[in-house]
């Protein structure tokens, strides 16, 4: 039984750009053009890229870089990752925000083995701000 390699490095260069907060360019190219992005607080009204575009620039004009997501209890299937992250961050106002949260992804698997995302959804579990 395989413990998936390339999805776990997958997973892993995901959360270090999100860390960065990288372009948008940078996370586009692994979402599938329809993606189901089930994300708290953004505009249900969109769908695919332009909804995860919209929750990104929010992400964008709320946090400071560098931000943490440090993942655990991963648990990898032909098609379907569930983990979770512990996420830390300071928003530009200067509160900080520490958030459990379970992460459920599915995804094709393209010819070079990396995924391509079909289903992104973030359940909170636990949050503090202060």
């Amino acid at each position: 039984m395989t413990n998936y390699p390339e999805i776990r490095g997958f997973i892993a260069d995901w959360f270090a750009r999100l860390d960065r907060l990288d372009p948008i360019d940078a996370f586009l190219p692994d979402l599938h053009p329809d993606v189901d992005w089930d994300m708290p607080d953004i505009d249900t009204t969109l769908s695919g890229h332009d909804r995860v575009r919209a929750w990104y620039r929010g992400v964008l004009e709320t946090l400071k870089r560098p931000t943490e997501h440090h993942v655990s209890k991963i648990t990898i299937t032909p098609g379907a990752a569930q983990f979770e992250v512990l996420f830390r961050a300071t928003t530009i106002a200067g509160d900080h925000i520490e958030a459990r949260v379970q992460e459920d992804w599915r995804f094709e698997t393209r010819p070079d083995g990396r995924p391509l995302i079909t289903h992104y959804s973030a359940t909170l579990l636990q949050e503090a701000v202060t």
